[in-house]
């Protein structure tokens, strides 16, 4: 089994909520399975990241990737299954958790990350770059159009609408309350359920870390995070324990990819200490492979990249000629000039008529 993601930024393991989450999913679990940060969007089932590829299909989204992994005995041990005795009452506060955290905390995150005038380009502009050209100008907006939908069914009003009408209010209310409440159990306990990590605090981390490292121009939950020192805490254990080998920062990159590709004497040694890191870093996480971004998707092959090339002239075509349509540059012939030959009507009496 292979898992597509988003490559992370700030630090992160991903830049994607859904992505950090099933990361931490995984991580938890322990599970042995390979994890390729160069995903590719279009490649997959739903356009969207995460997928996994298990026994030759392919798996779209968080929720059925769980599902698939679930029915596989692939989970965190604190989760609580009915097979072990007193863990099934553990299990349903696990999924009645991650029920009122994604109705109280998910509809307004997704408004400020999709939504929010002041932010959706900063969104945008994320993401574009974590997806190949030319499919960074449309996947993003797949995103938009699900958080279309949150509000147009929630909140009565649609993105579209004058930012007059963009009530969000009592859902900023509510996902406030929820932070609180999360605040308070992590004050007790390490984990959100006791000392073990459990599918809720895989749920808490695709939400905080992004909340908390994303900056963005009108970002308010991350204030308020920032006023909930447990919180921060959370997100910074959870990176630091879970995901220090795999967290990224371009900023700080060193870039190692180009240096490979430059074909210099140290290539070997540097392959070798590669190699070297990473088969540490499998020992360390029980066997469970994390690539550092460099693996290409399987279906990033030299037939794939070809037609994206293909696409990309087809897409840069239509949008020029569109443009040029548009501004006047580009005229078409009408129906009724005829290549500006003069038309004759031999209908009229009269005309050109000699023999009366």
């Amino acid at each position: 089994m292979e898992v597509f993601v988003y490559r992370g930024e700030w630090g992160l393991p991903s830049i994607d909520y859904e992505c950090s989450r099933l990361l931490a999913y995984l991580k938890f679990s322990g599970a042995k399975i390979t994890v390729n940060f160069n995903g590719n969007p279009f490649s997959s089932p739903s356009g969207m990241l995460p997928y996994m590829i298990a026994d030759g299909k392919k798996i779209a989204g968080y929720g059925k990737i769980v599902e698939h992994l679930s029915a596989a005995g692939i989970g965190p041990p604190a989760n609580g299954t009915a097979d072990r005795p007193g863990d099934q009452n553990h299990g349903t506060l696990v999924n009645g958790t991650m029920q009122y955290v994604q109705e109280n905390l998910h509809p307004y995150f997704m408004y400020m990350l999709w939504g929010d005038p002041k932010n959706v380009d900063t969104t945008r502009t994320v993401y574009a770059k974590r997806i190949p050209i030319p499919f960074n100008f449309y996947c993003p907006r797949k995103y938009v159009v699900r958080t279309n939908d949150i509000t147009q069914s929630l909140a009565g009003f649609s993105l579209e609408d004058s930012i007059e009408f963009h009530d969000m209010s009592e859902f900023a209310h509510n996902a406030k309350t929820c932070l609180n409440w999360i605040t308070s159990k992590l004050e007790e306990n390490r984990w959100f359920l006791g000392d073990q990590p459990s599918e809720v605090d895989a749920m808490l981390y695709g939400y905080l870390s992004v909340l908390l490292k994303l900056t963005l121009p009108n970002n308010v939950l991350q204030n308020h995070i920032r006023q909930c020192p447990k919180l921060v805490q959370f997100v910074d254990r959870t990176t630091s324990t879970y995901f220090a080998k795999e967290g990224y920062n371009s900023f700080t990159s060193t870039g190692g990819q180009q240096k490979n590709s430059s074909g210099s004497p140290n290539d070997s040694s540097s392959a070798s200490s590669s190699s070297t890191s990473n088969d540490k870093s499998e020992k360390s996480n029980g066997g469970q492979t994390f690539h550092n971004g460099q693996q290409q998707d399987p279906d990033d092959g030299p037939k794939e990249r070809r037609k994206r090339y293909i696409l990309s002239g087809l897409v840069a075509s239509v949008a020029m000629v569109g443009f040029a349509l548009l501004n006047g540059i580009l005229m078409l012939p009408h129906d009724r000039n005829h290549g500006n030959f003069i038309q004759y009507d031999d209908d009229e009496p009269g005309d050109y008529d000699d023999d009366n």
